[in-house]
């Protein structure tokens, strides 16, 4: 459930003290918002998901049926688990301040389950975030992979970020392991997020290393408008990830993905921003570009080649990523964090 409060423009903001303002709450979650982005936007969606039996659990529930999402696979841990709740708090400008992110109940989440429900709906593109548990993403990895299943990680925080390098470790460490670059197709980190993921993708041994100082400067003269940490960051981790889709906000987005003279090689593209009009909150921005993503790739009827690689050219990677930014901007419209003006016709031209 999703919590959001703003101040109110004309506020005296800068003193440790209360503030008039608007509180607005709304089913949220990154699981839940990027469901009903691709489902508003006209794909069929399930969720797999724990929910705690209290009053949140079963409005989230209701409103997911509402708008027509499978909630057949949602989980419910039990007495004493409590439905994840995300507090947000956001200035006169719409930025935001400060959060409090209450996700003990998805530590909660059952292998079994979430295997069952790949068994039972045999899906064709899969959507993960990093609120769940290492132990849970390598499995539902595995089990995407198992389905031929396309994969997109959103990544959630910088504090959650590497629990998708901790199960492809973890994969990785397995006996009869498929090669980790083959599991995640798609990422989707911010510029905070990216940053943890390349440390810690050293750390952990999945890279070599950064790139060499050299490779990043001739990359940044090629495209000056970008931050060489970006860079450096992004052509770190993307040996771990087929494409990276790295949100910059305002800044549009960066794009790596394979090379089609040598798929171990990244072709890298900035997107530039698209116009935003008045910013009412930021929290589901990100959630909706996902969202978006998900839908477009839902529409194409074989995303994977034989080996496992997805089979979108770099031209069609950079038009779901330009269409899924409409997403975006309605989202920062909006006082909840997934648009309800969200509809296919939004995806239909480049």
């Amino acid at each position: 459930m999703d919590v959001a409060s703003q101040i109110d423009p004309t506020a005296d903001f800068g003193r440790a003290t209360s503030y008039p303002g608007a509180v607005h709450t709304s089913v949220g979650g990154v699981g839940h918002n990027i469901a009903r982005a691709a489902r508003l936007l006209g794909a069929d969606t399930a969720l797999v998901a724990a929910l705690g039996q209290d009053a949140y659990g079963a409005s989230i529930a209701d409103e997911l049926t509402a708008v027509g999402v499978d909630t057949r696979f949602l989980q419910y841990p039990g007495a004493g688990a409590r439905t994840a709740v995300y507090n947000a708090l956001h200035g006169p400008d719409g930025d935001l301040i400060a959060a409090v992110a209450d996700m003990g109940i998805n530590q909660l989440a059952s292998t079994s389950h979430i295997e069952g429900a790949f068994q039972e709906l045999n899906p064709a593109v899969v959507g993960l975030d990093a609120n769940l548990p290492s132990l849970a993403l390598a499995s539902a990895l595995l089990q995407a992979r198992a389905c031929r299943a396309c994969t997109v990680f959103e990544p959630t925080s910088v504090p959650k970020c590497t629990s998708v390098l901790a199960a492809l470790s973890a994969i990785e460490r397995s006996s009869a392991a498929p090669a980790i670059a083959d599991l995640v197709h798609v990422a989707t980190p911010n510029g905070l997020e990216l940053r943890r993921l390349a440390a810690a993708a050293i750390e952990l041994g999945l890279v070599a290393g950064a790139p060499a100082a050299a490779a990043v400067d001739e990359m940044a003269e090629r495209h000056y408008s970008l931050d060489a940490g970006i860079l450096r960051d992004a052509m770190t981790v993307f040996p771990v990830f087929q494409v990276l889709v790295v949100k910059l906000g305002k800044d549009g987005a960066v794009v790596l993905s394979p090379s089609p003279r040598n798929r171990h090689q990244p072709l890298v593209r900035h997107i530039p921003p698209l116009a935003v009009g008045p910013v009412v909150n930021s929290n589901g921005a990100g959630d909706s570009l996902v969202g978006a993503v998900l839908a477009m790739l839902h529409r194409r009827p074989a995303l994977l080649t034989q080996e496992g690689h997805l089979d979108l050219s770099p031209g069609d990677i950079d038009s779901i990523v330009r269409r899924a930014q409409r997403a975006a901007i309605l989202a920062l419209g909006s006082a909840s964090a997934i648009s309800d003006q969200l509809h296919p016709r939004l995806l239909d031209k480049d």
